[in-house]
């Protein structure tokens, strides 16, 4: 398997095409065109084998606020996708580990949001968030069904974040977190 780490303005058109055929063999009708659009902005990990495209995470930069302290700027991870044929294989966590080497360089602390996925990303070191989560919109901070979804890497030891705490996302175009 060839892994490739590329800026989202070095993913060509035919990458482009790549990743969408990917995320819509991985997610089927659970992945819009807001989703394809939130994963980019930051940093890619393609895994290829044999020239196919079978594995794809990023980190893009996201103003967060844990409880009441300033806004900071995480790493928030977005379309991670494996192949069906190829799930169980590594492909994954090879595209995890890598991703969180470049988290590791950018950013003190990672935040995802998942559903199905939990005890994957627990065995690659994230915690889950304990705390409640709230999406500030244009008509203030409201709250939204996210808790119990959202999980948080610390890159930096020295950076501790209390994991009960509420945590705070921008509202963007479909899905907030």
């Amino acid at each position: 398997m060839d892994v490739a780490v590329l800026e989202s303005d070095q993913v060509d058109a035919a990458a482009r095409a790549d990743l969408r055929l990917l995320w819509d063999r991985a997610f089927r009708d659970r992945f819009d065109d807001h989703d394809a659009d939130h994963a980019f902005g930051g940093v890619h990990v393609l895994v290829r084998d044999d020239g196919r495209l079978i594995g794809h995470a990023s980190a893009v930069p996201r103003p967060i606020r844990f409880g009441d302290q300033p806004w900071r700027t995480v790493g928030y991870v977005e379309a991670v996708a494996t192949d069906p044929a190829r799930q169980g294989q590594g492909v994954g966590r090879l595209a995890m580990t890598r991703l969180h080497e470049e988290i590791s360089n950018r950013w003190e602390v990672a935040l995802l949001s998942t559903g199905r996925a939990t005890g994957f990303y627990e065995r690659l070191g994230w915690e889950r968030w304990l705390g409640l989560s709230y999406t500030r919109t244009g008509a203030g901070v409201v709250p939204d069904d996210e808790h119990g979804g959202l999980m948080v890497l610390t890159t930096d030891p020295s950076v501790v974040v209390d994991r009960t705490l509420p945590v705070t996302c921008q509202d963007r175009a479909g899905d907030a977190w």
